[in-house]
């Protein structure tokens, strides 16, 4: 009977350590504003004088279309290279389900394809007050580092609490059967029994908070966040995963100590 304890305690400490892990990683970064070289990288084209060369004159002189079409395409292209880099990541997910990573793929490649267009048509423009109001829709109507990054890691976040759910139940399948092998050893078992409750109240606790996330957060649009709607949806999402973080840590750290008053 002690051996078979045992082997499920070390089952239990192997997956615990990989809940864990997806315990420390629901909750994505805060929005940004970096591009993959930083936001800096395009700021020496702002104040550019008559070349599409950086200009290390900032906020001097006379601002020429092939100044500002030059910080256009830059501010474009870094947002596109954040495109690509967020469908790696999207592929790459071992946690987030088919539908979201569909659904996100679908914003990614709608965001791509405007900003594309618009870079036609910046790239076109003859007016230096058409060209102003066209490098404004950068930021405006795509919004990729205040909208799509959050959606892509928050949604990441929230199918990673569900994965760690499925782990937390087969850990639950196997502590309820090494309970029932030790009481009927004639050992005492409500230490761990009460262990393992809590452990299931913390997972459902923080599957209840990662859930409805992924509805939440993939309708979003640019435009939702420009009148003020999209921001907070998004800041409550971010805080209910760092919630869920801690319930599963809790959950955790309540099956180590169930596996331990089985030893």
């Amino acid at each position: 009977m002690k051996t078979r304890i045992t082997a499920i305690a070390a089952s239990l400490l192997l997956g615990g350590s990989l809940v864990l892990v997806a315990a420390t990683t629901v909750v994505a970064a805060g929005p940004s504003n970096a591009g993959p070289a930083g936001k800096g990288v395009c700021a020496a084209y702002a104040p550019a004088k008559s070349s599409a060369a950086p200009s290390a004159s900032k906020g001097t002189g006379t601002v020429t279309l092939a100044g500002l079409k030059a910080f256009g395409d830059c501010e474009v292209n870094r947002r596109l290279t954040t495109l690509t880099d967020l469908s790696g990541k999207i592929t790459a997910s071992k946690v987030m389900t088919s539908s979201d990573k569909s659904a996100l793929r679908g914003v990614i490649s709608s965001t791509s394809a405007g900003l594309t267009s618009l870079k036609a048509t910046i790239d076109a423009d003859t007016d230096l007050t058409a060209l102003k109001a066209d490098i404004a829709k950068i930021a405006t109507d795509y919004r990729v580092y205040l909208v799509v990054i959050p959606q892509v890691n928050l949604i990441n976040g929230a199918d990673a609490v569900l994965a760690a759910q499925t782990k937390f139940a087969e850990i639950n399948t196997k502590l309820t059967a090494a309970i029932a092998a030790a009481n009927k050893a004639g050992k005492n078992t409500t230490a761990a029994q009460a262990a393992l409750d809590a452990m299931n109240a913390s997972v459902t606790a923080a599957a209840g908070l990662a859930t409805p996330l992924p509805a939440q957060l993939l309708p979003l649009t640019p435009a939702q966040y420009n009148g003020g709607s999209a921001g907070p949806i998004i800041t409550s999402a971010r805080t209910a995963l760092g919630h869920a973080r801690d319930d599963l840590k809790s959950a955790t750290a309540s099956a180590k100590a169930c596996r331990d008053a089985l030893k």
